[in-house]
């Protein structure tokens, strides 16, 4: 048996065998805009605040960039139409979530159902981009990611209707919220407060949670375009990002719904792994 049927017939298995209990959507709501809002306050607060040590910058540099990286968790969310009931109550939510990084909510919203649509095919999945045979480049493009979904997109046929001026719209909504930051605690906090959080963010979201989930990246079954990460450490440090498969087999999921689906490592090992083998796992006697 092969490793990807061995997956496939398993977590088909316990799809089946499990009643999957699905929140108010209300109750979902509520949950990840408290969330956001949360993070939002708190990344910008940390900002306010200069640390006098070292270890006191490393802290608050960690800390903010997992407060952004759930940041860029929930704007998901938002692009699947989880944070609110209309276009533009999930427009407005995904972009406060993604203040902290910096990113426009329009290129995500414009390209990550692309993604969903044709996974993993070339020319058509834009999430491609970080698909190099030269591993050095990885770092580079995780890092570029959020910024070429616009030029892939106007490669792709031209952008939207109202596409630039939305992103223009969103940029300064961007720079407005961060101006009285600089003028408080000065620019070079808010640069050295900032670039390194967006940097640690772009390599932890797109390298372990988009490039690994989507190792080898199959065109052939949906249940092996994808991966999951086992254990309830990567549920959690990444807020359900880590159920990549079950989230693209079942995209209306929230985050929090997506908990029943966990799996633990079978060979139960301490290190965070994927639920993928270069050779099939022995079978259980």
């Amino acid at each position: 048996m092969s490793a990807a049927s061995f997956f496939g017939t398993g977590n088909s298995s316990i799809a089946s065998a499990t009643r999957l209990r699905r929140w108010p959507a209300r109750r979902v709501r509520l949950l990840s805009r408290t969330v956001i809002l949360t993070l939002v306050a708190l990344s910008f607060t940390g900002l306010l605040v200069v640390p006098a040590t070292w270890w006191g910058f490393a802290a608050d540099i960690l800390f903010r960039s997992w407060l952004a990286f759930i940041g860029t968790v929930m704007a998901h969310e938002g692009v699947h139409g989880l944070l609110g009931r209309t276009r533009r109550a999930n427009t407005f939510w995904g972009r406060l979530a993604l203040l902290p990084v910096l990113v426009p909510f329009t290129n995500f919203r414009g390209t990550h159902l692309q993604h969903h649509r044709h996974t993993n095919e070339p020319g058509k999945d834009p999430d491609l981009f970080l698909d190099t045979p030269h591993k050095w480049q990885l770092p580079f493009r995780a890092v570029a990611m959020p910024h070429q979904w616009f030029f892939w997109l106007r490669r792709r046929g031209g952008l939207p209707p109202g596409h630039a001026r939305d992103l223009v719209l969103n940029y300064l909504a961007i720079a407005a919220c961060y101006l009285p930051v600089a003028i408080l605690v000065g620019p070079w906090r808010l640069v050295t407060g900032v670039l390194p959080v967006c940097t640690l963010v772009s390599l932890v979201l797109w390298i372990p949670f988009a490039h690994l989930t989507h190792e080898g990246y199959s065109t052939g079954d949906p249940t092996a375009r994808s991966h999951n990460w086992f254990g309830w450490l990567a549920y959690w440090f990444s807020f359900g990002l880590s159920m990549h498969r079950e989230h693209h087999l079942r995209p209306h999921l929230a985050w929090i719904e997506l908990h029943q689906l966990v799996e633990r490592d079978p060979e139960r090992r301490r290190i965070p792994r994927r639920d993928i083998w270069r050779e099939a796992p022995p079978q259980a006697v």
